[in-house]
């Protein structure tokens, strides 16, 4: 089950259904593994504009373009983690967005802003129109 972000659970919703259809299902995998772990699947971030981006510093355009999304795992214990992305990097490696640092793929990075808000990125690459 998919939860989304208390204070932003409307318009986050409407998102849901304007992110990149890979990503959508995606999260939705996603949330079913967590979920059936006892563990609550929280979107707190799915698209922004580019004075967002620049206010966090945001290096790419995914979430611009419908790419990215945010989930809160500050809840989650450290181990369990490392076992979820270590599960999705395995198996969607073949999605994931290109890192600027690295080179390679890399569809899960998470996060600590230095308050408590410990956070998963998730990011795809672009995918070709058909």
């Amino acid at each position: 089950m998919i939860l989304f972000k208390e204070n932003q659970a409307k318009e986050l919703k409407v998102e849901f259904t304007q992110i990149e259809p890979v990503l959508r299902k995606l999260l939705i995998e996603m949330a079913q593994w967590v979920t059936s772990k006892g563990h609550k699947f929280v979107i707190t971030d799915l698209l922004s504009e580019k004075l967002e981006d620049e206010k966090l510093k945001r290096v790419s355009k995914s979430h611009q373009e419908g790419r990215a999304a945010d989930i809160r795992v500050r809840d989650w214990p450290k181990d369990f983690r490392k076992l979820f992305e270590e599960y999705f990097e395995k198996r969607y490696s073949h999605i994931a967005a290109i890192s600027k640092k690295s080179g390679k793929p890399n569809l899960i990075e998470i996060h600590d802003n230095g308050i408590g808000g410990i956070h998963c990125h998730i990011q795809v690459r672009k995918q070709k129109k058909d």
